[in-house]
């Protein structure tokens, strides 16, 4: 493409759509399972968080009772923005180890599940916790001596 160009575009929105519900979840995971997350991914049928649990025994059947619990209970979402001042004031609002949230430009943006999570985010997200579904934990690894991966499904 050149500079100037007119240019045509298309959202598969049910793919989007799938994918904000998978990261929305997965929010919501972060506020069922304590622990740093050292990775994830999302995609439109299935998503994954890794965490820093040395020695701890996860439970499937519990993580995916209280995933669904929170899901039906229709938690609405706010995005916000905080300043840099707040984000460094407030350390323990980032949960990821190994990626940490852009700063520097004045403001970060939020995503708040009151009486659920906050933290930085950018991705996209469903209004309200509801619109996700039903899920369950497909299967939980251990991925060295304290990672452990949690991988969501959709429960359809």
């Amino acid at each position: 493409l050149n500079a100037g160009e007119t240019v045509s575009a298309e959202i598969d929105w049910q793919r989007r759509y799938r994918h904000m519900r998978m990261h929305t979840c997965l929010h919501l995971l972060c506020a069922v399972v304590t622990g740093g997350v050292t990775g994830g991914s999302i995609g439109e049928a299935k998503g994954r968080l890794d965490f820093d649990l040395p020695d701890q025994t996860l439970d499937k059947e519990h993580i995916t009772a209280e995933l669904n619990r929170l899901i039906e209970e229709d938690h609405p979402l706010d995005g916000r923005w905080i300043d840099d001042g707040e984000l460094a004031a407030n350390p323990e609002l980032v949960r990821t180890m190994s990626v940490k949230p852009p700063s520097g430009a004045g403001r970060v943006r939020v995503i708040d599940i009151p009486g659920v999570d906050l933290q930085p985010c950018g991705g996209t997200h469903v209004r309200a916790t509801g619109e996700i579904g039903r899920v369950r934990v497909g299967k939980i690894e251990n991925k060295g001596r304290y990672n452990r991966r949690i991988n969501i499904l959709f429960d359809e």
